[in-house]
């Protein structure tokens, strides 16, 4: 046993201890995490939209609650626009309080003036 040890180690000193090391895989990258965006208005606008068809239908049948129904949509729509105007300039943590507030204001709106809308076609029907 003697004679293998300087053996063993001779050859490893003749090799300059070439191992050959098994080349690291390194793992993927993690997919890239999206942007925090503000949540776009895109659907919001097109309730809004059809809240203001319906406003306007509203007209036809009974011009003074179509009235009253204006003045309350204007309000809050002017309310909405001055709020987006300004949105570009406030943390996320105030959009996240506010934006959802004029939104669920508007859609109660919406509701209310969807409700009368029928009412008034059931009426005249």
């Amino acid at each position: 046993m003697n004679k293998l040890v300087p053996a063993l180690i001779m050859a490893t000193l003749v090799t300059g201890c070439a191992v050959h090391p098994q080349p690291r895989v390194s793992p993927p990258p993690p997919p890239p995490q999206p942007v925090a965006e503000r949540p776009t208005l895109s659907a919001f606008d097109a309730r809004v939209g059809q809240c203001r068809d319906e406003l306007d239908a509203l007209q036809s049948y009974n011009v003074a609650v179509y009235q009253q129904y204006r003045q309350r949509f204007d309000r809050m729509n002017g309310q909405l626009s001055k709020y987006m105007d300004i949105r570009g300039k406030i943390g996320s943590d105030i959009d996240d309080i506010a934006l959802p507030k004029y939104q669920f204001n508007l859609r109660n709106l919406c509701f209310d003036i969807r409700s009368e809308l029928t009412r008034q076609i059931v009426k005249e029907a």
